[in-house]
């Protein structure tokens, strides 16, 4: 597995572990690894700059490892658009059929592999942010940039 790194508009970069397909992507205050280059770091960068996931190609991610709820769970994400948020118990029972789920759907979110493409920033608690992995200061400033107000 090789590490690669990539700046973001966010004050962070973006790891990407990657062997045959991507494994993990994460947040990281520090570059580790060597420069994303290629149609990756191309991908990358439109995505950035129209903000907007969709210029991501979703086939290049390893998710065979992944439990079908968690398949369910990122497939719901990838579909999301660009500014939308959802609260936890709104996936809960969108996805497993009842808001009590929640906690469950936190967890699930929580152990998201793919930050940031598999956009789990969009969902937020019913009276607040909510968590965030990469911390709640990022989680907003990502959601400002999609909106547009954070350049």
């Amino acid at each position: 597995m090789s590490k690669f790194y990539i700046d973001t508009p966010f004050d962070r970069w973006l790891i990407f572990d990657i062997k045959e397909k991507i494994n993990s992507i994460s947040f990281s205050e520090e570059k580790s690894g060597i420069e994303l280059s290629n149609h990756l770091k191309r991908e990358v960068l439109t995505v950035f700059e129209r903000r907007d996931l969709e210029f991501f190609d979703y086939s290049s991610l390893n998710t065979s490892s992944l439990s079908e709820k968690a398949k369910l769970l990122y497939s719901f994400l990838i579909k999301t658009k660009t500014g939308e948020t959802f609260t936890y118990s709104e996936v809960a029972k969108e996805l497993f059929g009842d808001e009590k789920y929640r906690r469950a759907t936190a967890m699930l979110l929580k152990s998201n592999r793919f930050a940031f493409f598999v956009p789990c920033h969009r969902v937020v608690a019913k009276n607040g942010i909510g968590g965030y992995s990469a911390g709640v200061e990022l989680k907003l400033n990502i959601l400002k940039w999609e909106k547009g107000e954070l350049l």
